[in-house]
């Protein structure tokens, strides 16, 4: 056969679940049908050269990756991951019969974006040939190591098999007919492949590969989540080659539970393909080992269009990948879902530093503990304490709750009883920065002594957008200051009655990205919560009246009343082409009505603060409803390189953020919890300038409020980072 260049030889496959259609007829079979058995048959015969096309004689092709580490912090369940480096890499490819390879990186340029060292395992930088070999190994064997492929010979002896849809993918000239196969292993407990096939129905070609590994497959335990995804081509419009590409590792910690994950996802494109074109493919077989690297400077000279992160896929940041989902979708309705937990013993736990050590003015300087362990990859016992030694009071949570792991479709249910000081309102400084600021007088918190005994539910709706229900009853109590800050003075803690009451909050929320380099990312949230509450007048300290400016004590009325509430935030951010410029909108809004007595001030919605309302102080403003909104653009300045040992340097440069921020009060409340006297209705617009330094990590605000505001400093780091701080 004569050479076929790869511009018009390679007829694009998208991913199947999406671009085809099942065809009338289609079914799911059970698990061992006969029919499902003989295609696999016929798939494994095809792999070992029984049935394969023999006019396939060799090929070349090229291939275009990105390599992209992720940290995620925070929650989880919709926060969206952090880029820290970025890789694009450029490979040449060939191959020949019988299964004779080589690989040349010839391409290679990164951005770090964060300080720190990452390095990928070898594998990472090649692409996956024949469909995986019949002992799979990744990660250079670390992650998995000859773990028995589905269609390698005796594999129907190990896995299970079953129909699923058949689709149809219309091309010029005619359509092809792919069948889905179901792949579970016949004994979980094993090191195995749970995941789907999808075959050329004409002639068995592997078409697809998307698959995960039972745990006990994975070696190394830090793994949460290890899902492949191998898409063909159809090449001369007979040979199904190598396409696309992408693989996703998410790893934890294994002694420390807190939530914070670093994520691998690698991204393959092969395209330019020659077919039976021999001479050129013998002498590279003469001349490179199977896989090499070129030398360095060539690697840096290599063409690439546009910047590193011009050219990175729009959907690599997003918090759970379509097709990652889809696998543990599916391996999941094959086996138990324990079979695909991590399994972990007993770990430290808690939400960030703040757990361990903070310094309040309800507190003083306190410190704490938790610990978690996971029994049978199923139920994880956790418990936290913490001890303030001003307050000499104990802190704590105790839950029990149910294992699943990212990317999984399963609810996550959660027993809980805990007490904390919980705050009144969004926080408006980091855990960390909030700490070093109290030595110094200024505790941005508005707390209360909160008990409550509930259950909270999340449940997965799709990639990047999870719901959480959490239904408690709780008791709350006012708090007095009990730390002197060595410099400064404190303002005192909110107002606060005696409340008995049960709750109901409902929210959801997500995050993605348009198609294009340039475009928008969003994040956003929904809420909505009620309850019925009672005040408790035996409760009531006599020691802690309302401040100057809030309500007598004798117009509080006591009794019972129901509160309804709904919130939302959407942030929307775009950067430019080079990554050095961009801007951001966040927008926030809450209203709240109740129906009985009086409401109890600490259930007042409040702003007002650097993050809320910069300019204005802390929780000025009070009322029934209140929304906030900010635009600030980004813009690179020269700047001076810092060392940063290990990591090389800080970039020489710094980011300057001007902005502008308003905040809109309706419905005033007659006082604040905080600061006594409460604002009129209208707007009050800000601006401000920050300055990003040390890879953007520590944000420099000067604000001011332009209706009866003042000048305000802010020095905190990025909010990225505030869910584990």
């Amino acid at each position: 056969m004569s050479a076929v260049t790869g511009g018009c030889a390679l007829l694009v496959v998208g991913a199947l679940s999406l671009a085809a259609q099942p065809t009338e007829g289609s079914r799911r079979s059970a698990w061992g049908d006969s029919a499902a058995t003989a295609l696999a048959g016929r798939a494994i015969a095809r792999r070992v050269g029984e049935l394969g096309d023999t006019t396939l004689r060799d090929w070349r092709a090229t291939a275009r990756g990105h390599l992209a580490f992720l940290g995620q912090l925070g929650d989880g369940w919709i926060e969206t991951p952090r880029l820290v480096q970025t890789e694009e890499l450029a490979l040449e490819l060939a191959w020949q019969r019988p299964n004779r390879s080589v690989q040349r990186l010839v391409g290679r340029r990164d951005s770090l974006l964060l300080p720190g060292n990452v390095g990928y395992y070898r594998s990472r930088y090649a692409v996956v040939l024949n469909d995986l070999p019949d002992l799979i190994r990744l990660g250079d064997g670390q992650d998995v190591r000859d773990v028995p492929h589905p269609l390698s010979p005796g594999g129907l002896a190990l896995y299970e098999v079953a129909l699923g849809d058949t689709l149809r993918i219309r091309l010029p000239g005619g359509a092809i007919d792919v069948q889905e196969l179901l792949v579970r292993p016949r004994d979980a407990t094993q090191p195995r492949v749970v995941g789907t096939v999808y075959l050329d129905a004409s002639n068995a070609a592997v078409v697809r590969l998307a698959f995960t590994f039972t745990r006990s497959a994975i070696l190394d335990k830090r793994i949460e989540t290890l899902a492949v995804t191998l898409e063909n081509g159809l090449v001369s419009g007979r040979y199904w080659l190598p396409r696309r590409q992408e693989v996703e590792v998410a790893r934890r910690d294994a002694w420390l539970d807190i939530p914070a994950r670093g994520v691998v996802r690698g991204r393959w494109e092969v395209s330019g393909y020659t077919v039976n074109d021999s001479a050129p493919v013998a002498q590279l077989l003469r001349t490179l080992p199977p896989f090499s690297v070129a030398r360095a400077d060539s690697l840096r000279a290599f063409p690439f269009e546009g910047s590193v992160l011009d050219r990175l896929p729009a959907d690599i940041q997003l918090t759970t990948d379509e097709e990652v989902r889809e696998v543990r979708v599916k391996a999941e309705a094959a086996v138990r879902d324990a079979m695909l937990v991590r399994r972990a013993g007993t770990s430290l736990s808690g939400r960030g530093v703040s757990d361990a050590f903070r310094i309040t003015r309800t507190e003083g300087v306190a410190l704490g503990v938790g610990v978690s362990r996971v029994f049978g990859s199923v139920v994880r016992p956790s418990a936290r304490v913490r001890y303030g030694f001003s307050d000499r009071a104990l802190k704590g949570r105790v839950a029990i709750s149910r294992v699943t792991s990212p990317g999984s479709a399963t609810p996550i249910v959660e027993l809980f009883a805990e007490r904390d000081y919980r705050d009144l309102a969004r926080a408006e400084r980091s855990g960390a920065a909030n700490s070093l600021g109290a030595l110094f007088g200024s505790d941005l918190t508005s707390q209360v002594d909160a008990r409550a005994v509930g259950v909270s539910i999340v449940q997965p709706l799709a990639p990047g957008r999870s719901a959480r229900v959490e239904l408690a009853v709780e008791r709350q109590d006012p708090l007095v200051a009990r730390f002197g800050a060595p410099v400064g003075e404190f303002v005192r803690t909110p107002v606060a009655e005696p409340l008995d009451g049960v709750r109901l909050r409902i929210e959801w929320g997500g995050g993605g990205r348009g198609d294009g380099p340039d475009a928008w990312r969003r994040t956003w949230r929904m809420g909505i919560a009620g309850g019925g509450f009672r005040f408790n007048y035996d409760r009531r300290n006599p020691q802690n009246p309302p401040i100057i400016g809030g309500p007598p004590v004798d117009v509080i009325e006591f009794g019972s009343y129901a509160l309804g509430r709904v919130d939302g935030q959407l942030t929307l951010e775009r950067s430019w082409r080079g990554g050095t410029r961009g801007a951001l909108v966040s927008l926030t809004a809450q209203a709240q009505q109740h129906t009985g007595v009086a409401l109890a001030p600490q259930q007042t919605l409040v702003a007002g603060g650097p993050l809320s309302g910069p300019g204005y102080d802390l929780h000025t403003f009070a009322g029934k409803a209140i929304g906030t909104v900010r635009a600030e653009w980004r813009v690179a300045a020269p700047f001076v390189p810092l060392p940063l040992w290990k990591y090389g340097k800080a970039p020489g440069r710094v980011t300057l953020v001007p902005f502008v921020h308003a905040v809109g009060l309706a419905a005033p409340a007659r006082f604040s919890p905080i600061t006594g006297d409460a604002r009129v209705a209208g707007v009050y617009p800000s601006v401000g300038l920050g300055g990003l330094f040390v890879f953007d990590l520590l944000r420099v605000d000067v604000a001011r409020g332009l209706r009866d505001g003042r000048w305000m400093l802010n020095i905190d780091v990025d909010r990225a980072f505030w869910g584990i701080l």
